[in-house]
C-alpha cells in the first residue's frame, strides 16, 4: 500500500509499510553497518546477570514494572508517575499517536526523518507534513524555520534527537525553543530520543518541564538490548498521562527485559566508554570518505550517520560487501544515499572501500 505526504507543498509517496533493511544474507561476508544499534554490543555486566537469572517463567510480570520505574525515577530524578512503558521507541509512540491523531489531523515533522513513525501516522488516519532539511547546509536541522513552521494547524511535531537518519543532535536550549514555540501554539511535541543513550543525560530533553512534552527512549541502541524491545515515555503533564493511559495495554515487555534494563543503568561505564569509542571510529571513517562522499551533519557520539556521492551509493556498499539502510526508505532522498552505522572497528569498513 502506498501513502503520500508533503513537503512544503511537493507531494512524495511513501510505502506502507515498508521495510528498514533488504532481506540479504549477512552471514556471506557481509559487513552489517545497517541497523542503528551499539557497535558493542551489550554491556558485560547485563550479559552475566542474564548467566544468573532465576525466574518464574509461568508468571506475568509485575503490571507496573516497579522495579525498572524506580530505577528510572532515580536515575533521572522525576516522579515515577511520569514513567510509562512500551516495546521500545515504537511501542511508545504507537501509543502516543492513538490519542493524539484521529483521521485529518495533521502532524509537522522534518525531512527526511524516522520511516515508521511516518507511517504510523499516516495508518492513523493523519496526514504528516515536514521542514525540508537542506541537502546545501548538510541537512543541518535549523531550528528557525522549525520554530516559522510551527501552527495552531498541527496536532503535533515530531522531533527525533539525535536525529534519524543523519545523527545529528539538537541541544536541549534547541529543543526547549521549539517546545516553547509550538507551546504558544498548543501543539503537543513528541522528542523521539530513541538514540539518546549516546548523548549526555544533561543534553536529554527529560530535563525540560512543559505540559506540552512528551519524551520517548529506548534501551535498544545506547544501552545495547535490541532484543528485549524496552521502552519508556516521560509524561509530566497530568491529562496526557491519562490519555496515555487509556490507549496503554498491560505487560508490554518481559520480567526479563526489565531486570536487564535496571542492570543496563547501573553500568554508566559501558555506555560511556562507547560514546568515546564511537566518537573515535566515527572521526576516522568521516576523514576517510569525505574524499569520495558528502556527509550531512552529525553528532560524533551518536553512531548512524547520512552520506552521499554522485552515482548509486548504496548499490557500491553492497558490492563492496557492506550493508547499509539505503537511503529511498527516508523519503525523499534516493540510492545515492546511505545511512551507515559505524562497525566495531574502523578498518572493517575502510579495507573495504579502499
Amino acid at each position: 500500500m502506498k501513502k503520500s505526504f508533503k513537503v512544503r507543498g511537493e507531494l512524495f509517496t511513501l510505502e506502507v509499510p515498508g521495510g528498514y533493511a533488504d532481506k540479504i544474507e549477512t552471514g556471506s561476508g557481509f559487513l552489517d553497518c545497517s541497523l542503528g544499534t551499539n557497535p558493542f554490543g551489550t554491556s558485560e555486566k547485563v550479559k552475566e546477570k542474564l548467566k544468573n537469572l532465576d525466574i518464574d517463567l509461568s508468571a506475568y510480570p509485575d503490571v507496573r514494572y516497579s522495579h525498572l520505574r524506580n530505577a528510572l525515577a532515580d536515575y533521572w530524578d522525576i516522579d515515577k508517575e511520569s514513567i510509562f512503558f512500551g516495546a521500545g521507541s515504537i511501542g511508545c509512540f504507537e501509543k502516543v499517536n492513538k490519542f493524539v491523531i484521529t483521521q485529518g489531523y495533521k502532524v509537522l515533522g522534518v525531512s527526511p526523518q524516522y520511516t515508521r513513525y511516518i507511517s504510523d501516522v499516516l495508518a492513523m488516519g493523519g496526514f504528516y507534513e515536514a521542514v525540508p532539511l537542506q541537502k546545501e547546509n548538510r541537512f543541518k536541522i535549523d531550528v528557525g524555520e522549525v520554530v516559522n513552521a510551527l501552527n495552531s494547524d498541527y496536532s503535533l511535531f515530531y522531533l527525533d534527537n539525535p536525529h534519524n537518519p543523519t545523527g545529528q543532535a539538537l541541544r536541549l536550549r534547541e529543543v526547549e525553543e521549539i517546545v516553547q514555540e509550538a507551546e504558544r501554539k498548543e501543539v503537543l511535541v513528541l522528542v523521539d530520543e530513541a538514540y539518546g543513550g549516546f548523548i549526555e543525560k544533561e543534553e536529554s530533553a527529560i530535563n525540560l518541564d512543559y505540559d506540552n512534552l512528551i519524551v520517548i527512549r529506548s534501551f535498544s541502541k545506547g544501552f545495547g538490548l535490541a532484543s528485549m524491545r524496552v521502552g519508556y515515555a516521560v509524561i509530566k503533564d497530568q491529562d496526557l498521562r491519562e490519555l496515555y493511559r487509556k490507549v496503554d495495554l498491560p505487560f508490554p515487555i518481559s520480567k526479563i527485559g526489565e531486570i536487564l534494563a535496571v542492570e543496563a543503568l547501573n553500568d554508566e561505564k559501558f555506555l560511556n566508554e562507547s560514546r568515546k569509542r564511537i566518537a573515535l571510529i566515527k572521526k576516522k571513517i568521516i576523514n576517510a570518505l569525505k574524499k569520495e562522499f558528502q556527509i550531512a551533519e552529525t553528532h560524533m557520539q551518536t553512531p548512524i550517520m547520512l552520506l552521499w556521492g554522485s552515482g548509486d551509493t548504496y548499490h557500491y556498499f553492497l558490492q563492496k560487501k557492506i550493508l547499509t539502510v539505503r537511503g529511498s526508505v527516508f523519503k525523499p532522498l534516493d540510492d545515492s544515499y546511505v545511512r551507515l552505522r559505524v562497525p566495531e572497528k574502523a578498518e572493517e569498513l575502510l579495507s573495504r572501500l579502499f
